[in-house]
C-alpha cells in the first residue's frame, strides 16, 4: 500500500513539474521581463485581462449597502413606492433614494454606503421615522471623489 502511495506521489510530482514547461499548442508571448526573470504566457490570458479591464472601466457601481424602506407588489405599489421616496427625501434630502423594480415588487432603497458600519450608523438615525427599514447588500453608485481640498 505504501509503495502504491509513493508511486502515485512521484507520478503526480513529475506531471505537475512537466506542466510548467510551455507547450507548442498555443501562441506564447512575453508578458513581463527583467534581468532576473521572464514571464511567458499564453496570449489569450493577456486578451482576457484586457477584456476584464475594459468591463471594469465601464462599470459605474461597486458592491455596498443600502437601507430598504419599502417593498410591495400590489396593484398600487409603484405609487406607494414613490410616496415613500418623497417622504424620505423631505426628511433626508442629502441622501439618495431609489425606487427599484425587481419583478414583481417595487422597492425603495436609500443611501450609497460602502461599509456596513456606515449603513448601521445611518440606520440608527433612520429608525425613528422608518421603523420597518432594514439593511441590504446592493450595487451602489461610485462615491464622488474629493476635489483636492483639505479639511481643517
Amino acid at each position: 500500500m505504501i509503495k502504491i502511495l509513493i508511486s502515485f506521489l512521484i507520478q503526480t510530482l513529475f506531471l505537475s513539474a512537466s506542466s510548467q514547461v510551455p507547450g507548442n499548442n498555443s501562441e506564447k508571448i512575453t508578458v513581463e521581463k527583467n534581468e532576473s526573470y521572464q514571464v511567458i504566457s499564453d496570449k489569450r490570458l493577456k486578451e482576457l485581462e484586457n477584456r476584464i479591464i475594459a468591463i471594469n472601466e465601464n462599470k459605474k457601481t461597486i458592491e455596498g449597502y443600502r437601507l430598504q424602506l419599502f417593498s410591495s407588489s400590489g396593484p398600487n405599489s409603484f405609487n406607494q413606492a414613490n410616496a415613500v421616496q418623497t417622504q424620505f427625501l423631505t426628511i433626508y434630502n442629502d441622501v439618495p433614494a431609489y425606487v427599484v423594480h425587481k419583478k414583481p415588487a417595487f422597492k425603495v432603497r436609500v443611501g450609497d454606503f460602502r461599509t456596513r458600519l456606515e449603513t448601521e450608523r445611518f440606520f440608527i438615525e433612520l429608525r425613528e421615522n422608518f421603523p420597518d427599514a432594514f439593511i441590504v447588500k446592493d450595487d451602489i453608485n461610485l462615491p464622488r471623489l474629493n476635489s483636492g481640498e483639505t479639511k481643517k
